[in-house]
């Protein structure tokens, strides 16, 4: 006779496991929330594709390059695009490099080459506020989210992320899908075929909880410890008293 707990997990099942974890931790946390909402103001930035493709690079694959390269101001002022474009190219390559190695970021060879590239990209759309104002001018998530993906090392997470870190009208429905996100749908025991069905999943849990789909990939951005006892907490057997 089989258990009862080897039924196959479904996603309406674990969507309505994750909405009530996650509604009570929206209201547990909204003002880190709300502060986070005032990041909106930094779209504001004429370089804000090149800073964004920066901090980006800073925090792929590990977050403690954002503290070495975007918030040592002597790091973070070697690689502003406008101390760059003092440098010819090999020399930017290499102060890229070095910058990056100093800051502790992940693969700083590579990203350096990728911004080294993106730096020659932006160059060519006349520099960056021409880059932002070309990025702006797409009408839709879909064609901001295409914009992006040119530069090099930017895939569907960064191309979402860096729109969603200011809070921007056409991405407060995306999720940011990455290792924290993952980790949440391997607790619920879930597997997805595709990027877009992994954050279609998680829009629709948001929904359910009276969230956004920005307010519930912040949410496990920050506090995804939380998020995993919750649900842990929800599966794990009661013990009766005698």
């Amino acid at each position: 006779m089989e258990s009862s707990q080897s039924q196959p997990v479904t996603q309406q099942s674990a969507c309505e496991r994750l909405a009530c974890v996650v509604k009570a931790l929206g209201t547990l946390h909204y003002s880190k929330l709300d502060e986070l909402k005032r990041n909106e103001r930094q779209l504001n930035r004429p370089d804000f594709v090149w800073h964004f493709l920066v901090e980006s690079f800073a925090t792929m694959g590990s977050s403690r390059g954002y503290e070495g390269l975007i918030l040592d101001p002597v790091n973070y002022s070697k690689v502003t695009f406008e101390s760059l474009s003092l440098s010819s190219p090999a020399d930017r390559l290499r102060i890229l490099k070095e910058t990056l190695h100093a800051a502790k970021v992940r693969m700083p060879d590579k990203k350096a080459e990728w911004l080294a590239e993106n730096f020659d990209r932006i160059v060519a759309m006349a520099g960056p506020a021409a880059a932002k104002a070309g990025l702006l001018r797409n009408s839709t998530r879909e064609s901001k989210i295409e914009f992006l993906e040119q530069f090099k090392g930017i895939g569907p997470k960064y191309a979402r992320n860096i729109l969603m870190i200011v809070y921007h009208p056409d991405f407060r429905q995306s999720i940011a899908v990455d290792e924290r996100i993952k980790s949440v749908s391997r607790e619920l025991g879930l597997s997805f075929g595709s990027y877009d069905e992994e954050e279609q999943f998680y829009v629709n849990v948001a929904a359910r909880a009276g969230l956004n789909g920005w307010e519930l990939d912040r949410l496990v951005y920050n506090f995804r410890n939380e998020v995993l006892t919750g649900l842990r907490e929800m599966t794990a057997p009661t013990q009766s008293g005698s």
